[in-house]
C-alpha cells in the first residue's frame, strides 16, 4: 500500500480499508500473509560471536600478573627497552588504522 499524502485523510483510509479487505480475502482464500522478515549476514554472525568471546575474557590476565610479580620479587625480569618501544609503535600505528 502506498500513500503519497496529496489527498484528503478519507482518503487514506479508503486505501488502508481496501488493502485490510483484500488481505482478510487472502487469508480465507489460504493464501500466504505476507510477513517481515530478519536475514542476519555471515559477516554480523561472526562480529556476534567475537563480541560474545571478547565479553567473556577477563579484564586481568591473573596468571600473568602473578608470574610477572614472582619474576621481580626473583629479579629474574629484565625488560628489553627496544622490544617494549616496538610494543609502543605498534599498538599506536594500530591505533590510527581504526
Amino acid at each position: 500500500m502506498k500513500i503519497d499524502g496529496t489527498g484528503s485523510g478519507a482518503d487514506v483510509i479508503r486505501v488502508y480499508k481496501a488493502q485490510e479487505k483484500k488481505d482478510h480475502v487472502a487469508v480465507k482464500q489460504g493464501a500466504e500473509c505476507k510477513t517481515d522478515t530478519l536475514e542476519i549476514s555471515s559477516e554480523a554472525k561472526k562480529m556476534q560471536c567475537y563480541r560474545n568471546l571478547l565479553r567473556n575474557l577477563p579484564e586481568v590476565r591473573e596468571e600473568l600478573v602473578a608470574s610477572l610479580q614472582e619474576r621481580i620479587r626473583d629479579g629474574a625480569y629484565r625488560p628489553e627497552g627496544k622490544r617494549i618501544a616496538a610494543g609502543i609503535l605498534e599498538e599506536r600505528r594500530l591505533d590510527r588504522r581504526i
